[in-house]
Formats: structure tokens, C-alpha cells, sequence
């Protein structure tokens, strides 16, 4: 029996004697053309896949088929079976670069949702500055989206990071469960902090995402 059957068969016949743990998680689906979709947190749905279309997905995605339209599907050990697939690749066992980082803590960037995770930097001081004196430019990236938010900015203190995380991201698309930055002082200091832990804002830092940071931000 596949992973979404009794979730489909209750759908659609609510009357069906169903354990109730199927009835707790038949709350976050939604029925559609007879085709079982996942309620994300912002509300958008991830069509359901059975054990032989994840691996299918699983094929065209690892194949570079889909492109970068990647997003949209969900089952229940999809990171889980992702992992292990890509583990049994040869090709990539033979061929995937070497990592040379230096040995460090490392914090994972996938987000599962849009917006759930933010990578911030500051650009500058940039010489010449511009016809208004702004020196230096605040980024901000989805790391599921890849969506970016900046502003001018003469000077950076803490309060130009809150109100910018305050005007651009959670006004926008709400509350992050993660911002990562680099050691800055602007970014890892007091005020900052409160603010973060006052909204339930995980704030990661870290020297080796910066380089990271930094090559995903001048992309755009």
C-alpha cells in the first residue's frame, strides 16, 4: 500500500473508519482532481507522490531534467530518500569535487518552505560612494527562492539591520526561522540579538558561510 492511500480513501469518504492518527494528518492535505496535495505553512500546496513517482522525481532531478524547476512535490521521507540517492550515484562518488574547507561547525541552508531561511550581508564600504553619499548595500537572499531584498545605506548599525529585517522580509514574508550572517558586529550584537530572540529568529553565524553567502549574493 502506498505512503498516501488512506489519507486519499478518507478525503473521500470522511465517514471511513480510519485510525486517528490518518484523521490528525488529513488536516495539513487537500483532495483536488483525485490528486493528494500537501498544505504547506504559507499555504502552498506540494503535490503528493507515491513510492515509484519520488523515485521517478528523485531520477529527473539528480539528471538535471527539471532544471531549476525543482520545487512543488512532497513525501514523507523525501530528504531522507534524497540523501541516501544521491549517496548511491557512482558518477558522483568518482567525479564530485573534494572538499578542502577547513574543518568547521556546519549549519544546514536547505529550506524545506520559501522564506523560511535568510542569508544577509553588508557590500562596502564602495569607493566612489553614490550621488547621495550611500556607501554600502544591505542584501538579503532566500535561500529556497533565491529571492533577494537590498537598500542604500549611508552608515550600518543595528538598527538599520532590524528595520530592515522588519521592513523587507517579515512585513513581506513573514517571520524567518533562520537569518545567517557573517561575525560582523553590526550583526552579532546586542540589540540585534534581542530583537531576534523577541520574534523566534534563529540567528546563524558563521566565517565559513560567508564565502557561500557571498557567491550566491553577487550572483544577482
Amino acid at each position: 500500500q502506498d505512503w498516501g492511500t488512506e489519507l486519499v480513501e478518507y478525503l473521500q469518504n470522511p465517514n471511513l473508519k480510519v485510525e486517528r492518527k490518518i484523521k490528525i494528518q488529513a488536516l495539513n492535505y487537500v483532495l483536488l482532481n483525485n490528486e493528494l496535495y500537501k498544505r504547506g505553512f504559507d499555504g502552498i500546496l506540494f503535490k503528493f507522490l507515491g513510492s515509484h513517482e519520488s523515485y521517478i522525481a528523485m531520477v529527473e532531478v539528480h539528471e538535471g531534467i527539471c532544471g531549476a524547476h525543482q520545487a512543488g512535490f512532497y513525501w514523507p521521507t523525501m530528504i531522507k530518500d534524497c540523501i541516501e540517492f544521491a549517496k548511491s550515484c557512482e558518477e558522483c562518488q568518482r567525479h564530485g569535487p573534494i572538499q578542502r574547507v577547513l574543518a568547521s561547525e556546519l549549519h544546514s541552508i536547505i529550506k524545506p518552505w520559501p522564506f523560511r531561511g535568510w542569508a544577509i550581508d553588508i557590500i562596502g564600504q564602495i569607493h566612489p560612494p553614490s550621488s547621495k553619499n550611500h556607501k554600502y548595500i544591505l542584501v538579503a537572499i532566500d535561500y529556497f527562492t533565491k529571492w533577494v531584498e537590498a537598500i542604500l545605506l549611508k552608515e550600518v548599525e543595528q538598527k538599520d539591520i532590524i528595520d530592515f529585517v522588519k521592513d523587507h522580509i517579515i512585513t513581506r514574508f513573514g517571520i524567518p526561522q533562520t537569518i545567517t550572517t557573517d561575525q560582523g558586529t553590526v550583526f552579532t550584537g546586542r540589540k540585534v540579538a534581542q530583537y531576534a530572540q523577541s520574534r523566534g529568529i534563529k540567528l546563524i553565524t558563521s566565517l565559513v558561510e560567508k564565502t557561500l553567502l557571498r557567491s550566491v549574493i553577487f550572483e544577482f
